[in-house]
């Protein structure tokens, strides 16, 4: 079953001056994970968080990533990390369009 990994955390000043074409590189490494979908980038500007929305096929993708990000993001000057991991009902996510 499918698992979404949702990562908020609030950059240091280092992980925000990271330039774009490295954030690209990230998004392209990113890209060969094992079940890996799709990431949407997101931030929250007022609050200053930074994060993403992950689709993973199963709990255990989602985990192999998601629990080194805890530790990199926080190694890096991160602060308030968090990593959530979201089970679906995919019998009424399939009525709003869902594509599973």
């Amino acid at each position: 079953m499918p698992v979404l990994l949702i990562v908020s955390y609030v950059p240091s000043e280092a992980q925000e001056a990271i330039a774009a074409a490295d954030r690209r590189a990230s998004a392209e490494r990113i890209n060969a994970l094992d079940g890996f979908r799709w990431k949407f980038w997101v931030r929250e500007a007022a609050a200053g968080t930074r994060g993403g929305v992950y689709l993973f096929d199963s709990l255990e993708a989602a985990r192999a990533w998601g629990e080194p990000t805890r530790e990199r993001l926080s190694a890096a000057g991160g602060r308030e990390v968090t990593i959530r991991y979201l089970d679906f009902d995919e019998a009424l996510s399939a009525v709003n369009h869902a594509p599973f």
